[in-house]
């Protein structure tokens, strides 16, 4: 379906590709070691001349403004400067923080309420114990082990510290790795625990993921593509294709591969929870008119 809504879209592309200038590629170096590299066969594969420059958002952001580079893949906090008029910004995925703890864990769901408790250092309510937390049964008296994935695995725990804390401080307890995967591992181990990952952990039956809900009389959503796309899962924050108006028929033929199915699992690896289907769909769609 996808390669059926943008057909007519890439053969506007495609016959002028041998003789495009250069595209300069900038971005986020979040996506350093994955969505460069895939980028680069891709470019070799379709002989396209395609620079990278991913040192950054904010430095990507100067550079789409000074014109020395036409695509960025950005991130934006909520006090950045955003792109102007003269740019069309378009969503293509999302970071997001995944709660997880052990699948033997009674306990399907959380609160924001109830994760400021555990995790924040300067909140109303101190919960240390799972039975705190409302769990019953055999690990009800347990201490809760925290752990987090840190900066070097993505922006996870920014994005909770930020959207959930009352202040953006942890409690000292909480046990910071530098990837996920030793992150999930910690909490697997008899002690048991709750860590904030950059995505699902693996589906080995060791661990579960945990729906969330802002207020206990709200719905509890969990990660998925389409909860994150519609907001309903709200520990997100959009990556969004940069460029400047009227660039759509030349960065045409790179967009559209950035949003193919196969690029799915190259955003994941880099943490990037891409949009849904039929989302895609969409902006290819919209990419034609413009």
């Amino acid at each position: 379906m996808l390669r059926a809504l943008s057909l007519i879209f890439l053969a506007s592309c495609v016959s002028g590709l041998a003789l495009a200038a250069p595209i300069r590629f900038v971005g986020s170096d979040l996506l350093l070691g994955q969505v460069d590299v895939d980028m680069q066969k891709f470019a070799k594969a379709n002989d396209l001349d395609i620079s990278f420059d991913l040192q950054g958002s904010r430095l990507g952001l100067e550079a789409l403004q000074a014109k020395t580079a036409d695509l960025g893949v950005l991130v934006f906090g909520a006090d950045a400067i955003k792109p102007g008029p003269e740019f069309t910004s378009i969503v293509v995925g999302y970071l997001t923080t995944v709660i997880a703890v052990p699948e033997t864990l009674p306990l399907s769901q959380v609160t924001y309420d109830q994760m400021a408790s555990i995790f924040g250092a300067h909140e109303q309510n101190d919960v240390r114990r799972w039975a705190d937390a409302g769990v019953l049964g055999s690990q009800a008296q347990r201490s809760i082990l925290l752990v987090a994935a840190g900066r070097r695995a993505g922006l996870s725990l920014d994005i909770f510290r930020y959207a959930v804390l009352t202040k953006p401080e942890l409690k000292p307890t909480v046990l910071i790795f530098d990837d996920a995967l030793s992150a999930a591992a910690r909490i697997t181990s008899e002690e048991g625990g709750i860590a904030l990952l950059p995505a699902a952990p693996r589906a080995d039956g060791k661990l579960k993921v945990l729906l969330l809900a802002k207020g206990a009389k709200d719905v509890a959503y969990g990660p998925t593509a389409e909860n994150l796309h519609s907001g309903d899962y709200p520990l997100r924050l959009p990556i969004y294709l940069v460029f400047r108006k009227g660039d759509a028929p030349r960065l045409g033929f790179v967009i559209k591969h950035l949003l193919a199915d196969e690029t799915v699992p190259v955003l994941n690896a880099s943490g990037v929870t891409p949009l849904p289907t039929q989302a895609r769909n969409q902006v290819l769609f919209d990419l034609e008119t413009m």
